[in-house]
């Protein structure tokens, strides 16, 4: 068997990689209703359901559903309230009736925007229409681009522009301005401050983003596209946060949307897309452990009438790591093009291209020696166990996808969204099996696993709304289809002679390898799916339900073929009360279906994982819009969830019956002043096995691994906008995780740590004009460098988290 990658018949070796060129091609067809022509925003007649409530929430929920961009100064709406509007009208006359009473006036400056003008005597600015400061923009899609900490509106829960505050579920967004204020390099790293959260493997793995929410693995997609996951393989993507405008982490079932899910929740990936408003920026950033990376932006229209709008973004690293041998290294590009043949139209091809070469901080060690003692003393965070002439971690990554929108003149629209992803892995370790009785020497397996996976997506829904005497309907149906490819392939063979793990002699001859196993799943899913949002006076009440068909055949080379074809029915609804005072308690029903791409011991299909969750909390807007406050308490339960093989020669799974997690979880974020932002977050999370079949016995009672009791963080962010110091930003956070349990039967502890962050920036054309647009940003995490072991999974393999991690960045933007 020759044992190379999948689709590439090379693989570079130590640290010198040959940067493979990509050449990305797609063809791409599709076919709709006819396209209606448009007629001006002025006379294009969409119906409206504003309730009445604070100015500021009212201009989003209209900009959502007419596509019209406003530009206003956010001082002049504070405190102001909308009478709203109901039914069918023309642009023109829906934003006059939203501004009735409030004092303000409107201008449409273009085919598809608007300004907003007022007294201010704070800003002095006249109704005159004279230049306006500190605008804020509202785009036509809730899922877009997103100023400051706070998102008001969501787009992933409901696959509508809806508000934050009427989703009946929690939803934790981080902005854009987030990642960029708190220094994330990973998904990972970015979602860190948001509460029930966890990295399941710890926080020091290069290589994949794999996290847990509410006690259970969360599944990814890519601007609603789902990316690949397996049974047995690492082919991930790993998306760098540079690359992307915001993250939302959707809580608890998402079965009715996107089909096959985990119950614990979704982390929808959203990427940046083409601006009408011209953006160029350049940045280059160094740090500790050879930390170097540029990076640029660029977006814009291209054409004088905005029909055709671009935008290029880019990155390079390298880097070296924390461990011993250890480095990082990337280079992404992500092309995207929009074009706008009418008000009511828009078509965005999109994609990305991306390699990644890693030996990662995620180093193995013993428990004796990192969590426990070792009469040999303690080992070094640094400490590398495997063969760097053999190991190491090599991933190339691509898609390609295109987003359609056509808005009818009757106030129905369609959208499609079609995507295609693509990963192949090639990893080599050098792993250890078995600790002397010294504690101080290993013997060692050589590894290497191949893995490729491939997903198709397209999602297409028409949207629309009417009503039934009082009651105000906006309707979604929608039909999606996903394909999955999956394959792994895996061989090993002992090394000779042991290693001493605390005096290491590196340069061990690989053995020959011998294949084990080779595996391929295909995977075949159609979802039916529909959505009622409901409105009557403040009560607003979301309900769905969804069909799912699902085929998918298996091979193995140890225990042969099978095929499975399951189908399932689940749904949602909430309810929410919207006070006039910004207050909006909810409660909500959500269910999950999953079938498990794997087999059981004895070679059977397994059931597929279903879960259910009861979820009650409340939200809360301030007027201004300076302040989202979400609290909620939830019942969550998975069935037929699964266990390793106690085997260690044996293969497939246990399946160890039902697990049950209910928690709390509270969230804030606000502008406490107009220079300074809080960030604060508290999980508590209690977890059990509550029901367990033959041959897991021992599980009963356990906790679920990796599920800490209390978690907490709190972020603050500081800018001074006057004196000598103006242009100068600190910032700084707390992150608390408790303690919890590295392994299903609950014999390894990993104890808790307080992890402390910083940050600190400067403005530079706050010191001259003339270097407007010119800042440098500081990010410092785990500021005190606390060496803690971060995961267990048993006596053999413990992690350290990760250490200091410190970066200077220097962005100039025009």
């Amino acid at each position: 068997m020759d044992f190379v990658s999948r689709k590439h018949g090379t693989r570079s070796n130590g640290r010198t990689y040959e940067w493979r060129a990509g050449l990305l091609a797609a063809s791409i067809a599709f076919s709709t209703l006819p396209l209606a022509p448009a007629a001006a925003p002025a006379q294009t007649v969409v119906r409206y359901a504003v309730p009445a409530g604070p100015l500021d929430t009212a201009l989003s929920r209209f900009g959502a559903a007419s596509g019209v961009q406003l530009l206003y100064n956010s001082s002049i709406t504070r405190g102001l309230r909308s009478p709203g509007v109901s039914g069918s009208l023309d642009t023109r006359e829906a934003l006059g009736r939203i501004l009735a009473g409030t004092g303000l006036s409107h201008r449409f400056t273009g085919p598809n925007s608007a300004t907003i003008t007022g007294t201010s005597t704070a800003t002095g600015i006249d109704a005159g229409g004279s230049t306006l400061l500190d605008t804020i923009r509202i785009e036509g899609a809730g899922g877009g681009q997103t100023e400051g900490y706070i998102a008001s509106q969501d787009i992933a829960a409901t696959k509508t522009d809806t508000p934050l505050i009427e989703v009946p579920k929690a939803v934790n967004v981080v902005t854009r301005d987030q990642i960029e204020a708190q220094g994330s390099q990973t998904v990972m790293e970015a979602t860190r401050y948001t509460p029930g959260v966890v990295g399941a493997f710890g926080d020091s793995d290069s290589r994949n983003d794999v996290q847990q929410a509410r006690g259970f693995f969360v599944r990814y997609n890519l601007n609603g596209s789902r990316l690949p996951y397996g049974a047995y393989s690492s082919a991930f993507l790993r998306i760098d946060p540079y690359g992307l405008e915001r993250i939302d982490v959707l809580k608890g079932p998402s079965s009715v949307m996107y089909g096959q899910s985990l119950p614990g929740g979704l982390i929808n990936l959203a990427s940046k897309m083409p601006t009408e408003t011209p953006l160029r920026e350049v940045a280059v950033q160094g740090g500790n452990h050879d930390h170097m990376q540029g990076m640029f932006d660029f977006s814009g229209p291209i054409d004088p009438e905005g029909r055709f709008l671009y935008r290029l973004t880019g990155l390079a690293r390298d880097a070296g790591g924390r461990v011993d041998f250890g480095y990082d290294q990337r280079a992404f590009i992500a092309p995207a093009l929009t074009w706008k043949p009418t008000d009511a139209t828009s078509f965005t091809i999109f994609g990305h291209y991306q390699q990644d070469h890693t030996i990662s901080d995620y180093m193995p060690l013993p428990a004796a020696g990192t969590l426990r003692p070792n009469p040999n003393g303690e080992l070094p965070a640094n400490r590398y166990a495997g063969e760097p002439g053999h190991d190491g971690f090599d991933r190339e990554q691509y898609s390609i996808g295109y987003k359609f929108q056509h808005a009818f003149d009757s106030g129905w629209s369609v959208r499609q969204n079609l995507q295609f992803n693509s990963v192949d892995i090639d990893q080599r370790a050098s792993p250890f099996f078995m600790l002397d009785g010294t504690q101080r020497y290993l013997s060692r397996v050589a590894t290497q696993g191949l893995a490729g996976a491939d997903t198709f997506t397209v999602d297409t829904s028409l949207t629309g709304s009417f009503s039934t005497g009082p009651v105000e309907h906006s309707v979604l149906v929608g039909l999606d289809y996903l394909y999955l490819d999956d394959s792994y392939r895996f061989a090993s063979n002992l090394y000779g002679g042991s290693f001493d793990l605390y005096d290491p002699v590196y340069g061990a001859v690989p053995p020959a390898l011998i294949p084990r196993f080779d595996y391929n799943m295909k995977r075949r899913q159609t979802g039916l799916y529909v959505q009622d949002q409901m409105r009557w006076d403040n009560w607003i009440m979301t309900a769905g339900l969804r069909h799912d068909s699902v085929d998918a055949s298996s091979v193995h080379s140890a225990t042969g073929t099978f095929d499975v074809d399951q189908t399932a029915l689940t749904g949602q609804v909430g309810l929410v009360y919207r006070f006039d005072n910004g207050f909006a308690p909810y409660v909500s029903y959500s269910t999950s279906f999953d079938p498990i791409d794997n087999f059981s011991t004895t070679g059977e299909a397994l059931k597929p994982l279903e879960g259910e969750q009861f979820e009650a909390g409340i939200k809360y807007e301030s007027p201004d819009g300076r302040m989202f406050i979400t609290a909620s308490a939830f019942h969550l339960e998975q069935k037929n969830i699964t266990a390793p093989n106690p085997d260690p020669t044996g293969s497939g799974l246990l399946q160890a019956g039902e697990a049950r997690v209910r928690g709390l979880e509270l969230e804030a974020k606000t502008e406490l002043t107009p220079a300074l932002s809080l960030i604060a977050s508290y999980a508590y999370s209690d977890s059990v096995i509550t029901k367990v079949n033959p041959g897991t016995e021992h599980l009963l009672g356990k906790e679920l691994v990796m599920v800490p009791e209390h978690q907490a963080s709190v972020w603050l962010d500081y800018r001074i906008e006057n004196g000598p110091l103006a242009g100068l930003g600190l910032g700084g956070g707390l992150r608390y995780q408790g303690k919890s349990f590295g392994d299903a039967a609950n014999e390894f502890e990993v104890g808790g740590q307080v992890l402390v962050d910083a940050a600190l920036s400067y403005d530079f054309g706050k010191l001259d004009p003339d270097f407007d647009g010119l800042d440098l940003r500081v990010n410092a995490t785990n500021l005190l460098n606390k060496k803690y072991v971060g995961w267990c999974q048993n006596a053999l393999q413990c992690y350290y988290g990760q250490g200091r991690k410190v970066t200077a960045t220097l962005k100039y933007r025009w």
